[in-house]
C-alpha cells in the first residue's frame, strides 16, 4: 500500500510538471494511449501556426494603415519641440519640406541607378570617373583653407561653392551611380569645413543630387547625350541649347530646393503681417536665392563647367582642367571677398583692426607719439607691454585658421576689457600685440602684465565647429574640472618703461621685445622685464 501511494504521488507531480514545463518524452517506448501526460501536453506549434495564419489573413489595408501610423509617429517625434533632435532647431516648416523633397530625390536617384546598372557601366565610365574624381580631390584639397575662410565670412548668408564645376561635369559624362558616388566623395570632404548643422548640410547635398539628376535627364533627352556616347564634339545650335538647358536644370533644382528651405525657415512667417518691416519681401528673396552677384557667380561657374565638359567629350583628360580653374575661382573669390571686407572696414574706420578690434599700427604710433610728448612735458612715465600668443601656429595647424581668428578676437576683446580709457592697445602683427600705458611706472606695468597673463590662461573661447556648426568652448573644464592642455591659451609678455628703459619709443620697444623673447625662451606663459639679463637660447624654437 505504501508503495502504491508513492507511485500515485509521483504521477500527480509528473502531471503538474508536464503542465508547467511540457517536454517531449525521452522514453524509448511510446506513451500509453490516454495517459495523463499525453492528454495534458499543450501544442505550442499549433498556437504559433494559428497566430501566423491570422497575420497572413489580416487585410492589407490594415497593415498599410499601421505602417502609416508608425511613420506619422516618427515624424511627430522628430519634429516635436521637446525632441532632442537638432533637426527641430531648423523649424517645422523646413523640416516638413525636407521630409517631402528628400525622399522624392532619393527615389529618383534609385530609379536612375537601377536603370544604369541594368544597362551596364563600361570601362570608359570608370576612366572618366577616375579623371573627374582625381580632379575633384585635388581641387578640394588645394582650396581647403580658402574655402573655409569664405564659409566663415559668409556665415548664414548665401554661399557659392565652386564644386558645381565637378558636379556638372560628372552629371554629363558619368552614369548616375558614379555621379552620386562623386557627390558623396566631395561632400564628405567639405563636411569638415562646412560650419553648418547636419540637417542643412544633408539637405544641400540632396539639392546637389537633384541638380545632377536634372542635368543627366536633359542630356538624355537632347542631342547632348548622343555626343557624349559617341565621344564626338558636335557644333551648332542644338548642342549649345542642350548645354544651356543643363545649366538651367542645375540652377533651377538647386535654387528651388535650397531656396525653399531657407525661405520656410525665415522667422518672418511667425510674425503678424502688420508687424513685418517694410521691404521684408525683398530681404526674404535675397535670403532665399541670394543677390544679383551671387546668382551671377553661380551662372558663370556653371557656364565654365559646361565649356570644360564640352571639350572633354572629345578627349576625357581635359576633365582635369577642373582643378586649376576651380582653384582659381575659389582662391580669387576669397581674395575679392577679403578686399571687399577690408574696404567696408575702412569705410567705417581706418584705424581699427577688424579681426581683433584693436588699433592698427599706424594709428597706434600716431597716438603714442602724442602720449610721449605729454609724458615728456609732465615728466611722467609710460610703459610698453608686448605680448605674443604662445604656440599660435599650432592652433592654426590643429584646429584651423578660423579657430585661430576666433582666438585672436577673444584675446583682443580681453585686452580691451583690461585696459583703461587712456591706454592704447594695438595689434602689432600676426599674434603679437602691444599696450602703451600712460602714467604707469614699471612696477605697476608689471602688475598689469601679470593680470593679463593670468586672464589669458583662464580664457574660455566659444568656437563654432567647422564640421556640423556646433558650439564648442575652447578651454572649458570637463566634468572633473580638468582642462585639456592643448586648449589652454597662454601668452609671453615683455615689459619696458620710458624713461627708465629708454628715452624714446623705439629704444623702449626693442628692450620690451627682447624681454618678450626671454619669456619665450624661459618656458613661455610668463612676464619678463627689460631689466632681465638672461638671453634667449639660440637653439630653442620661439613661437
Amino acid at each position: 500500500m505504501t508503495h502504491l501511494h508513492m507511485s500515485m504521488g509521483q504521477g500527480e507531480e509528473g502531471m503538474r510538471k508536464s503542465r508547467e514545463h511540457p517536454v517531449e518524452s525521452t522514453s524509448s517506448s511510446p506513451p500509453r494511449e490516454g495517459s495523463p501526460a499525453v492528454l495534458q501536453q499543450p501544442s505550442r506549434a499549433g498556437e504559433s501556426g494559428q497566430r501566423a495564419e491570422a497575420r497572413v489573413m489580416q487585410p492589407a489595408g490594415a497593415r498599410l494603415a499601421r505602417v502609416i501610423r508608425q511613420v506619422l509617429y516618427a515624424v511627430r517625434v522628430i519634429t516635436h519641440p521637446r525632441s532632442r533632435w537638432r533637426l527641430w532647431e531648423w523649424g517645422r516648416r523646413p523640416v516638413m519640406w525636407a521630409l517631402i523633397a528628400e525622399p522624392l530625390v532619393l527615389a529618383w536617384a534609385v530609379i536612375e541607378s537601377v536603370d544604369a546598372f541594368g544597362i551596364g557601366i563600361d570601362w570608359t565610365a570608370w576612366v572618366r570617373f577616375g579623371l573627374v574624381g582625381t580632379a575633384a580631390v585635388a581641387y578640394v584639397v588645394s582650396t581647403n583653407v580658402a574655402e573655409e575662410r569664405r564659409r566663415g565670412r559668409d556665415g548664414d548668408k548665401t554661399h557659392i561653392d565652386h564644386t558645381s564645376l565637378v558636379f556638372f561635369a560628372g552629371a554629363l559624362v558619368l552614369p548616375v551611380p558614379l555621379a552620386i558616388l562623386l557627390i558623396v566623395l566631395v561632400r564628405f570632404h567639405r563636411w569638415w569645413i562646412a560650419r553648418k548643422p547636419v540637417y542643412t548640410f544633408v539637405h544641400t547635398s540632396f539639392a546637389i543630387c537633384c541638380s545632377v539628376l536634372g542635368v543627366h535627364a536633359v542630356a538624355r533627352l537632347t542631342p547632348l547625350g548622343n555626343s557624349i556616347g559617341s565621344h564626338r564634339v558636335a557644333l551648332g545650335a542644338p548642342l549649345a541649347l542642350s548645354l544651356l538647358g543643363g545649366v538651367a536644370a542645375y540652377y533651377t533644382a538647386q535654387t528651388v530646393m535650397v531656396g525653399a528651405a531657407r525661405g520656410l525657415a525665415s522667422p518672418v512667417w511667425d510674425q503678424v503681417p502688420a508687424d513685418r518691416e517694410d521691404g521684408w519681401q525683398r530681404r526674404l528673396r535675397i535670403h532665399m536665392v541670394g543677390d544679383r552677384s551671387d546668382n551671377t557667380e553661380i551662372v558663370v561657374t556653371l557656364l565654365v563647367a559646361a565649356m570644360i565638359t564640352w571639350a572633354a567629350i572629345a578627349w576625357s583628360p581635359l576633365l582635369l582642367l577642373i582643378t586649376p580653374i576651380g582653384a582659381y575661382l575659389t582662391v580669387r573669390g576669397q581674395q575679392l571677398e577679403q578686399q571687399q571686407q577690408e574696404i567696408e572696414a575702412l569705410t567705417h574706420t581706418a584705424e581699427i583692426d577688424s579681426r581683433t578690434g584693436l588699433l592698427m599700427v599706424d594709428a597706434f604710433q600716431r597716438e603714442t607719439t602724442k602720449v610721449l610728448a605729454r609724458a615728456a612735458h609732465d615728466g611722467s612715465p609710460m610703459s610698453l607691454v608686448l605680448l605674443d600668443l604662445d604656440h599660435f601656429k599650432r592652433v592654426n595647424d590643429t584646429f584651423g585658421h578660423l579657430v585661430g581668428d576666433d582666438v585672436l578676437a577673444a584675446v583682443g576683446a580681453l585686452l580691451r576689457e583690461e585696459s583703461r580709457p587712456g591706454d592704447l592697445v594695438c595689434r602689432w602683427g600676426g599674434e603679437e600685440m602691444v599696450m602703451a600705458l600712460p602714467n604707469t611706472d614699471h612696477e605697476a606695468a608689471m602688475g598689469v602684465a601679470e593680470r593679463i597673463r593670468a586672464a589669458v590662461e583662464a580664457l574660455t573661447i566659444p568656437i563654432t565647429k567647422a564640421a556640423g556648426g556646433d558650439l564648442w568652448v575652447m578651454g572649458l573644464p570637463d566634468e572633473d574640472g580638468v582642462r585639456r592642455p592643448d586648449e589652454i591659451r597662454t601668452v609671453s609678455i615683455g615689459v619696458a618703461t620710458i624713461p627708465q628703459h629708454g628715452s624714446d619709443f623705439d629704444e623702449a620697444f626693442k628692450l620690451a621685445d627682447r624681454a618678450l623673447y626671454v619669456a619665450k625662451a624661459g618656458g613661455r606663459n610668463r612676464v619678463c622685464t627689460a631689466e632681465t639679463d638672461q638671453s634667449p637660447k639660440a637653439d630653442q624654437s620661439i613661437t
